[in-house]
């Protein structure tokens, strides 16, 4: 069987949509490395990047260590992992042990398992740092979301999106509460609320209301400045 050329996707929550990042990989592969799609397997999740257990990344180190894989290609570094140390092991696995390229598009980085550049190793580090960072400032602004939720009393009504109300009268996380902080990210870099309900399958309504009441689910965002 001929090596694959394996495409690696991740987002955050099961709400998400992965065709941008299929497609953005996808393209590459084929318009600017000449691959036929059918030598492209595609391996993706829909989870936290803050660790590795995740069954698509699992199955593609197998792939990879199995010596099915002949390049690995991602869209950003923050795709295949939020964690320094992980990162730094993934890229050990797929290109130093196994002798698989990595591709990683928004840095426009692509890793030669026969030619080591000490510089782009290093570049790659720093991106995962920022990445990891990113995670952590997020981490503590959902907290300070919480906070500033629970501080405004119990709730009475229907709960906002994100919040289910717990059996003291507080609002309580739900499995949306992600999506929700992820519509804020996501907002923060441009994204038009239609595109993301598109993406999310969150109505615009909805998207606008978390938008309005954003210290609710992110707390104050000059917090972290």
């Amino acid at each position: 069987m001929a090596p694959t050329t394996a495409l690696y996707c991740r987002v955050s929550t099961a709400d998400q949509n992965l065709a941008r990042q299929r497609q953005r990989t996808s393209e590459y592969a084929t318009d600017r490395l000449g691959i036929e799609p059918a030598a492209i397997e595609v391996y993706s999740d829909k989870q936290t990047g803050t660790d590795t257990d995740r069954d698509g990344y699992r199955e593609l180190m197998e792939a990879v260590e199995s010596g099915d894989i002949e390049r690995v290609i991602a869209s950003e570094v923050s795709r295949i992992s939020r964690s320094v140390r992980d990162f730094a092991a993934t890229v050990e696995r797929i290109v130093d042990e196994n002798g698989v390229a990595l591709h990683v598009l928004d840095m426009g980085i692509d890793l030669d398992p026969d030619e080591r550049d000490p510089y782009t190793r290093a570049f790659l580090t720093v991106a995962a740092t920022f990445a990891e960072l990113e995670a952590e400032i997020k981490r503590d602004n959902t907290r300070e979301g919480i906070a500033a939720s629970r501080a405004q009393g119990k709730w009475h009504g229907r709960p906002p999106f994100g919040f289910d109300v717990g059996p003291e009268g507080y609002l309580t996380p739900n499995d949306d509460h992600e999506t929700a902080v992820v519509i804020l990210d996501e907002l923060d870099k441009g994204a038009s609320k239609r595109e993301l309900a598109r993406r999310t399958d969150v109505a615009r309504s909805t998207i606008q209301h978390v938008a309005n009441n954003r210290e609710r689910y992110v707390g104050d965002p000059t917090a972290s400045v």
